[in-house]
């Protein structure tokens, strides 16, 4: 069998990483010689990697220095580990993957369109690299294209959610009032991309607390925000499973200007957590009844303050099977196992 190296951003922290332990445990399971290398330091996920872990501990956001001897020590591991295919996940193992010096085949996974959205012009001397080395590029969605050419993918190989969602975990339950109570955020705290800001100021229209979880760069900004405009809002940080902190009463709102495969609105659904969701297509490919999409955050507070009952912004049982039944981890595995005997 192939030695199968799966390189991401870090053990936890995002839908990627938990997608990527997932799937090395299933391929570990089914025999396969794999391993997972985490670039970045931080906590463990609540998916533990079961194969080999080397991680390599640099420094989120570290300096230069920090990033050259990191890239160091991973050339060392791919090295010691000679794996056969090297598998891609995201902006820094890219870069690392993309000048080791190695022989081996590489697998690139777009998670999100634009890739590198931070960095776009070093992002594409990147991705020439990586394709003079003849990369495969797979994607987690038929809506994706390989960034910045716009080719298709060789592949669309799903997200897998975790194991006890798709298995019909407990739903929360319904109190006998179905009123909206407060508002819930999942994510990071990234103001192009995820707009946590608009949770703050939607709840602060609607006079309802909020609950935003998850760490960034925003956090001290958001927490002046809501101490400006005298929103009630809770900052939890990270959590392993944020969805323990949703309770009774809850609406998920999702704000997000662009996404990639949307896991946590796929995670919400399979645990019947009512949801708003901004109106993008990376959203409205999923085929949501319209009263879930909003445009604008005045679109979020008239559409709470019109309807204002949870059960209107679930989603029904057809539709969650329907959206669910190809995100299973024996689903998920067959594909990476077709996908990589094809390599």
């Amino acid at each position: 069998m192939k030695r199968l190296m799966f390189v991401t951003n870090s053990l936890s922290g995002g839908g990627a990483e938990r997608a990527m332990n997932l799937v090395v445990n299933e391929l570990a399971l089914r025999g396969f010689p794999v391993s997972l290398v985490p670039i970045n330091r931080g906590e463990n996920d609540l998916v533990v990697p079961t194969c080999q872990v080397f991680p390599i501990n640099r420094h989120w956001r570290g300096g230069f220095t920090d990033t050259v001897l990191s890239f160091f020590r991973f050339q060392s591991v791919v090295r010691r580990w000679k794996p056969d295919v090297l598998i891609l996940n995201c902006d820094i193992p890219e870069l690392f993957g993309s000048i080791a010096l190695i022989k081996t085949k590489l697998v690139v996974v777009e998670h999100a369109n634009p890739a590198w959205s931070t960095r776009l012009s070093f992002g594409k001397l990147v991705r020439f690299i990586l394709y003079v080395r003849r990369s495969r590029w797979v994607s987690v969605s038929e809506h994706l294209r390989v960034w910045p050419t716009e080719r298709n993918f060789q592949t669309v190989l799903v997200n897998p959610l975790v194991p006890p969602i798709v298995k019909n975990e407990p739903l929360i339950p319904v109190t006998h009032d179905d009123s909206i109570l407060r508002l819930v955020f999942v994510g990071r705290l990234a103001k192009a991309q995820k707009r946590p800001d608009w949770v703050v100021r939607i709840a602060s229209q609607l006079g309802l607390p909020a609950i935003l979880i998850g760490v960034g760069q925003m956090q001290n900004e958001l927490i002046a925000l809501a101490k400006g405009l005298n929103a009630q809002v809770e900052f939890p940080g990270f959590q392993r499973d944020p969805w323990e902190f949703v309770k009774s009463g809850d609406l998920l709102i999702v704000p997000s200007a662009w996404e990639g495969d949307g896991l946590v609105v796929l995670e919400a659904i399979a645990r019947d957590v009512p949801l708003l969701l901004s109106d993008i297509p990376e959203f409205k490919r999923f085929k949501l009844p319209q009263s879930n999409y909003c445009k604008q955050p005045e679109d979020f507070v008239s559409k709470i303050e019109t309807i204002n009952t949870l059960s209107c912004f679930r989603i029904s049982a057809t539709q969650t099977k329907f959206l669910l039944e190809t995100r299973s981890i024996e689903r998920v595995g067959d594909d990476w196992a077709r996908f990589i005997d094809s390599i």
